[in-house]
């Protein structure tokens, strides 16, 4: 009875060795980031203020370990704040989702409602923009 009892507990503890290899990769493969390009202003060096419009960090995905910082910290991370690039951080060899919610319109009675924008992600490799050096 005891042997049969050792049996059941190791066949349990391999089931649950064999799972976790699997559920970490799910749990690292998945890195995302939250971003709103919204309308802001910046204070030029003359102090006169300009509107201008910018990408700011949203709220953390859950799970995700990638984060979003504001390249300057003493500006504020979330719309509408006074501008900073952001500086997005994502674990080596993981793959990233950025969700952009686009705040940005034209002024009432000007015709479209939004305004398109695009990202360049500076530093990518591949996509079309070169490759991995030979090592």
């Amino acid at each position: 009875m005891r042997t049969n009892n050792s049996k059941t507990k190791l066949r349990a503890a391999l089931r649950i060795l064999a799972i976790l290899p699997f559920a970490a990769v799910a749990a690292f493969g998945q890195q995302g980031i939250n971003l709103t390009a919204a309308p802001t202003t910046v204070t030029l060096p003359d102090g006169s203020t300009v509107p201008m419009w910018g990408y700011f960090c949203g709220g953390a995905v859950a799970g995700s370990t990638a984060s979003c910082a504001a390249l300057n910290p003493s500006s504020k991370l979330t719309a509408p704040a006074t501008w900073s690039p952001v500086v997005i951080t994502v674990p080596s060899g993981q793959a990233l989702t950025i969700n952009l919610t686009n705040s940005l319109s034209f002024a009432a009675g000007t015709g479209a409602n939004n305004i398109p924008t695009s990202i360049v992600i500076v530093g990518q490799i591949g996509g079309g923009l070169g490759s991995h050096p030979a090592g």
